[in-house]
């Protein structure tokens, strides 16, 4: 029903809300080593990347969302496999959410805790999302995104009179490499929002020609982070946001304003748990609409139980250590985002219209 659709605007706001979350643990921290003080500029290369992958995968999930398009256009078992590969990786992305969220959760309180208790709330909420209509959830993202941009603009210009500008300028890039390597690391990052084209089914005015709208948000969100992380290392310089596990958060301890709020890292700890839910959500509603593709004709109730509980016991046994979580964000999950955002969609869009073409 019309009712039970989002528009474009709601898609795009839960795509920025979301990669937030990954954006503020992994930048420019894992930029620095090949891009150094361009670390920023790093993003803005990789923004023609990122509108090359949402054009790719968009194309393939066309008006009816791409788990449809994908079963439709290899077929049954082909398609099948495509989709169980993408339901594990969304899993996986979703049980190190989880932790994550729940390790910030448990660093930024000034009392002692548990890690599971956060955990299980985190999924507690998660599972509460993931039972209702995707019209609400993408309302709640959009009031997600506004409190984000609020608060780490709050952070960023406040930090603004304090950065210099010889922490960022002259860039020396001499090898190509390395750059371009961040600049892949980057994409990768915002390839958490690759799960976004499963939901275009739901999404209303497809049929309008308002291409745009997506690049106003792509490229506008891309640039808008990259200005972020110019703010970040202007402040802490390149050695010292290398050293750092969450760059942004370091700079939120430093900024407060003399008579009125002092120290307010823990506030913005918490605001970030929206990123954390929308992720989260958005990876449980994929799901949910990669099973319905998986199983027609089966009302699946047990989808968002089986999402949340094989995510947290993912988040408890694939990561049992203090930091085996972070090597997995940094070291595996931007490679692997790219392969099934650009590489595959890519390959599927190519076998789809040569198909069609011999179906012709």
């Amino acid at each position: 029903m019309e009712e039970e659709k989002i528009s474009r605007t709601q898609l795009m706001a839960l795509l920025w809300a979301g990669v937030m979350a990954p954006a503020a643990e992994l930048l420019p921290a894992l930029l620095l080593s090949g891009a150094g003080k361009g670390a920023w500029l790093a993003v803005v290369l990789a923004a023609p990347l990122v509108l090359a992958a949402g054009w790719i995968m968009g194309s393939l999930a066309g008006q009816d969302g791409l788990a449809r398009s994908i079963t439709g256009g290899l077929g049954k078992w082909a398609g099948g496999a495509a989709l169980l590969l993408y339901i594990v990786w969304g899993l996986l992305l979703l049980a190190l959410r989880l932790r994550l969220c729940a390790q910030r959760l448990l660093n930024s309180g000034e009392r002692d805790g548990a890690l599971w208790f956060f955990l299980l709330a985190a999924a507690a909420v998660l599972l509460w999302i993931g039972r209702g209509k995707l019209a609400a959830f993408a309302r709640a993202g959009q009031l997600f995104l506004a409190a984000l941009l609020v608060t780490a603009g709050t952070v960023l210009l406040l930090s603004l009179v304090q950065a210099k500008p010889e922490r960022l300028l002259p860039l020396w890039w001499q090898p190509a490499g390395p750059v371009l390597q961040a600049a892949l690391s980057a994409a990768g990052v915002m390839g958490w929002g690759l799960f976004l084209p499963f939901l275009m089914g739901n999404v209303r005015d497809q049929g309008e020609k308002k291409n745009w709208h997506w690049l106003f948000w792509g490229l506008g969100g891309a640039l808008l982070l990259a200005a972020a992380q110019a703010v970040i290392l202007g402040n802490l310089g390149v050695r010292l946001a290398a050293r750092l596990d969450n760059p942004f958060f370091a700079l939120a301890k430093s900024i407060g304003v003399e008579g009125a709020f002092q120290r307010v890292e823990g506030v913005v700890t918490a605001l970030w748990t929206f990123a954390d839910l929308t992720m989260g959500g958005i990876l449980i509603f994929a799901v949910r609409a990669m099973a319905a593709e998986f199983l027609p004709g089966r009302a699946l109730p047990w989808v968002p139980w089986g999402a949340a509980v094989l995510g947290t016991a993912g988040a408890l046994l694939l990561f049992p250590a203090l930091g085996d979580a972070e090597t997995w964000n940094r070291q595996l999950v931007p490679a692997v985002n790219l392969i099934l955002g650009v590489l595959l969609p890519a390959l599927l869009l190519a076998v789809e219209r040569l198909l069609r073409k011999r179906a012709k």
